[in-house]
């Protein structure tokens, strides 16, 4: 199945290409004080040839069906904003985790908010997923407002939910349901 991009008048979400990677890397260290609190990748040393792995990995990922990890695009300049997905993927269960990030010159103007609404709607509409959780660290504010800005509802902090630099630690957990029912 060929991917059709998500896109709204704003923004592109959007499988990486390897043109993308050195754009990528920059985006990556202007946000290590930001997202690198948050993402373990996101450090001084990462550099084209990771970033050439990320997307590999995305590609065979996205291939087989398990995890849709993709690049945020503005829809006007093609600038690479970020990146955004649907991961952690339980076919069975009909669930999944919405991740995401933004560069930090680009952060507080609704675009992690855009990505996680489009993603949403790819979510359910497309996979058939009948749930989406968005799991942040305790303390990420900028995340969870973001989850909150969705309508996503919160469910409970999870004790040693995620791994991060090398530590356990808790999270919140916030999910996104259709608005139909399916009883």
């Amino acid at each position: 199945m060929t991917f059709q991009r998500l896109a709204n008048a704003r923004l592109v979400i959007r499988p990486f290409e390897p043109g993308d990677a050195d754009e990528f890397v920059r985006a990556a260290h202007e946000s290590i004080d930001t997202v690198g609190t948050w993402m373990s990748w996101c450090t001084p040393s990462f550099n084209r040839d990771r970033a050439l792995e990320w997307f590999a990995t995305c590609d065979k990922d996205r291939e087989a069906g398990c995890a849709y990890d993709m690049g945020l695009f503005c829809a006007t300049t093609g600038q690479l904003l970020g990146g955004a997905g649907i991961n952690q993927l339980l076919p069975h269960h009909r669930y999944g985790n919405i991740g995401y990030w933004v560069r930090q010159s680009r952060q507080g103007c609704g675009i992690a908010r855009q990505a996680v609404a489009l993603l949403r709607d790819f979510g359910f509409q497309q996979l058939g997923l009948f749930r989406l959780e968005i799991v942040m660290g305790v303390g990420n504010t900028a995340s969870e407002a973001v989850a909150i800005a969705a309508g996503a509802t919160f469910e409970c902090r999870a004790r040693n939910r995620i791994f991060l630099h090398g530590q356990p630690l808790d999270a919140h957990v916030y999910a996104l349901t259709p608005s139909y029912s399916v009883l």
